[in-house]
């Protein structure tokens, strides 16, 4: 056998045991067989996917042990098989760790939320961009009391994006759409001018202004809990 075969056969290996170790986890949390027999995966893609899922799980299994939880709760097969089936579409290393936290989170007994399957659509529609953008508004809100949720001017979330305007514009409104954040709305201010006819008096108006500001909404927040450490 060759180097590169020894190669191969090394990752395959190491890819067998942590699968395994894997599996065994999730056939606890479910309650029962995953699958029946081995089989040998030949398409690159299912390959890939199948190991994203193998990782998501480890690092979850990881971050239960590091809070001391040896007995997760059990979760239904339906909210497992779909938090793994988009995550092992997924190739970005903070979006992969944003799934393993998911998982972690769920699976935490402290945790009271039980909608895994809410969180997994929601995150299977976000880009790493709009969750950058979720992060640096979750990391500066709360900061002077739980219930501070400061608006952040639209400008400022698209440059934190790192993208180009029009699809910074775009990220927004999909944040918006899925109601992750919302709109600081109207207000009416007053604009005070003189009167040319008469230089004693003062013309005030009242004009609706667009704010143009957003700020996590309670959804977000939840979202934004289950997704990072």
């Amino acid at each position: 056998m060759n180097m590169k075969n020894e190669n191969k056969q090394e990752i395959s290996n190491g890819i067998g045991i942590a699968a395994e170790k894997a599996l065994e986890f999730l056939e606890k949390i479910i309650g029962g067989p995953i699958i029946e027999g081995t089989g040998i995966l030949t398409d690159k893609i299912q390959y890939i996917r199948f190991k994203n899922k193998v990782d998501r799980t480890i690092k979850a299994i990881e971050f239960l042990k590091s809070k001391g939880v040896t007995m997760p709760k059990k979760i239904p097969i339906k909210d497992l098989s779909t938090l793994l089936e988009y995550s092992s579409y997924e190739d970005n290393e903070t979006m992969q760790d944003c799934w393993s936290n998911l998982l972690a989170n769920t699976l935490d007994p402290e945790n009271i939320f039980d909608t895994c399957y809410i969180f997994s659509q929601v995150l299977n529609q976000l880009s790493i961009s709009e969750v950058v953008i979720l992060n640096y508004m979750f990391i500066n809100s709360f900061q002077k009391s739980s219930e501070d949720r400061p608006y952040f001017e639209k400008k400022e979330l698209v440059r934190k994006s790192e993208s180009r305007l029009e699809m910074g514009v775009l990220i927004i409104d999909n944040l918006l759409r899925l109601r992750l954040i919302e709109e600081e709305p109207p207000r009416l201010i007053e604009r005070v001018r003189e009167n040319s006819d008469n230089f004693d008096n003062k013309i005030i108006t009242t004009e609706l202004v667009l704010a143009d500001c957003y700020r996590l909404s309670s959804f977000g927040v939840q979202l934004m809990k289950q997704i990072i450490n």
